[in-house]
């Protein structure tokens, strides 16, 4: 904990483990929770994080989705309740996309 900076994996915030959380000091939280684009995306986004952030006592959060290609309209979904939470005047967590999806190789690309 250098610089009074924590990261934590797994950590367990009360309402079940979260699987990153960043925090400087106590005042200042941040909760990341990740998702295959496979599993629950959209309730990991719109109750999942909620209740690790109310569990918390903060307001920020990262939803971070590893897009393996089978995504669907899972990710509009969550786009929506992002911003309908910002509309409303309500904290909305950030999504973040990584393209897991299978790539050629750089020696098979002409």
């Amino acid at each position: 904990m250098a610089n009074n900076v924590d990261l934590s994996p797994e950590a367990n915030m009360g309402g079940g483990p979260i699987d990153f959380k960043y925090s400087k000091g106590y005042n200042a939280r941040i909760l990341v929770e990740m998702k295959r684009s496979s599993g629950t995306v959209v309730h990991g986004y719109e109750k999942q994080l909620e209740i690790y952030k109310d569990a918390s006592r903060t307001n920020h959060g990262i939803f971070v989705v590893i897009n393996y290609g089978d995504i669907g309209n899972k990710l509009t979904s969550i786009q929506r309740i992002r911003a309908d939470r910002i509309k409303a005047g309500k904290p909305a967590s950030d999504i973040v996309v990584i393209d897991a999806t299978p790539k050629l190789s750089a020696s098979k690309r002409h």
